[in-house]
């Protein structure tokens, strides 16, 4: 991620949570100034990112000049204009961008997935579409395995109502133990020794004065067999000690494995992690890049989503039935406000203007549409100042500690684009 110049304090990079979220959807000194826009990682389409962003916070200054004298302005955008004119942070943009910024900080989050352009003044942060992202957002970690080497990488699956993907993979140094540097590689070698006899390759039996002898197993191919099965098992078995203690018990990420069949059986068979998924990919990882092992795993993760998908709409069938749930947008509201909601769905792309009450739970609709900024033009480039009603609903369900699920319109169970499943 490129950083522009944070130490001035203007601006702060932030990685896009749930919790990250929540830290937004409290009170914030008014006004709240909330851009966002698509990227592009490459050529020709960076050229147009930097003029995109332009236009937007043209609209925001002139939104604020309405009612601000200038140097109020001017101390307002100054975050913005520092980023704007960070060529270092243009040129290595991702796919989307988001930026809030109040009482003269900015917080910006960069984006693995595209992003609707919208300019949005108002008394709250526009957080919605952070939101809906970031509800579909499942880190993981990933490990690489062979019968001689394991690499771990940790990466996030993006559960999007159009299309999933993955983030690129990052690729984790793990702490060996035993006072060695950290190694961006477990290797089968640092564990046996394969040139020396290990307790595995001898057999015991008695000497002819009674005392124990040892002799070493030779012959045919099937004590080397032997000796390379049990020297993979010795490897396998401090590959999961290693993980487990490093990083899974760490990060209480998922686990996913991509190894070949022999290889997954054996792991599979002595691991102890119980981050481990219990899907994995039957492929040999040795020469796979990083994102060769991305493509790999994604259909796990889109069947996972699939199955949560399907389980949130079973259950919220079943709430129905005993009374507990709702999806009329006025009764939601109000069991958001009163922190009943356990689960939101959400129709993911429908913005509805109004206003929430967060104590009553009580709206208003506006009824009317709010104009999407064009980016493209030169002109005026339309700020919407009205709330987003579902994204205020939205935000109060997660203060009270619920969950978002942002699905797909053919997905929805309704069609209000709301239902809620009730705590009681």
């Amino acid at each position: 991620m490129a950083v522009a110049s944070a130490t001035d304090g203007l601006i702060s990079f932030q990685r896009l949570s749930l919790d990250a979220v929540r830290m937004l959807v409290g009170p914030q000194e008014s006004p709240c100034l909330s851009l966002c826009m698509p990227t592009h990682r490459r050529v020709p389409g960076n050229t147009v990112d930097r003029p995109t962003f332009r236009h937007l916070l043209e609209a925001l200054e002139r939104s604020l000049a309405r009612e601000r004298r200038r140097d109020a302005v001017e101390r307002l955008l100054a975050p913005l204009r520092h980023l704007e004119a960070d060529v270092h942070f243009w040129e290595h943009a991702q796919d989307g961008l988001v930026v809030l910024a109040s009482a003269g900080h900015a917080r910006v989050f960069v984006l693995q997935r595209p992003i609707e352009p919208q300019a949005v003044v108002g008394g709250r942060f526009h957080v919605m579409p952070l939101l809906r992202l970031a509800a579909g957002l499942e880190p993981f970690d990933l490990l690489a395995l062979t019968s001689r080497t394991a690499r771990v990488f940790t990466g996030t699956a993006w559960h999007d109502p159009a299309a999933d993907a993955l983030s690129r993979l990052e690729l984790l140094p793990i702490d060996p133990g035993a006072g060695r540097a950290p190694v961006t590689e477990l290797r089968r070698a640092d564990v046996v020794d394969e040139e020396v006899l290990q307790p595995h390759r001898v057999k015991h039996g008695m000497g002819p004065a009674g005392m124990a002898a040892v002799a070493a197993v030779h012959g045919g191919m099937g004590s080397k067999r032997d000796d390379m099965d049990a020297d993979t098992e010795i490897f396998l078995r401090y590959v999961d000690k290693v993980v487990l203690e490093q990083v899974s018990r760490r990060s209480e990420l998922p686990l996913v494995l991509v190894a070949a069949t022999r290889v997954a059986a054996t792991f599979r068979g002595l691991s102890r992690n119980p981050f481990l998924l219990a899907e994995h990919v039957d492929s040999d990882p040795h020469l796979m890049s990083a994102d060769e092992l991305a493509a790999a795993v994604q259909p796990v993760f889109t069947a996972a989503q699939a199955r949560r998908i399907d389980g949130a709409l079973g259950a919220f069938a079943e709430a129905r039935d005993h009374g507990l749930a709702c999806d009329d947008l006025s009764d939601v509201a109000r069991a958001a406000a009163a922190g009943r909601v356990a689960r939101l769905l959400v129709e993911a792309g429908r913005f509805e203007a109004g206003g929430f009450d967060g104590l009553t739970g009580g709206i208003e609709a506006d009824g009317l549409p709010v104009a999407a900024a064009d980016p493209s033009r030169t002109g005026d480039v339309p700020v919407s100042g009205g709330a987003d009603l579902f994204g205020a609903v939205a935000e109060s369900v997660l203060l009270h500690g619920g969950t978002i699920l942002a699905l797909a319109r053919i997905s929805m169970p309704t069609e209000s684009g709301v239902a809620a499943i009730l705590r009681y």
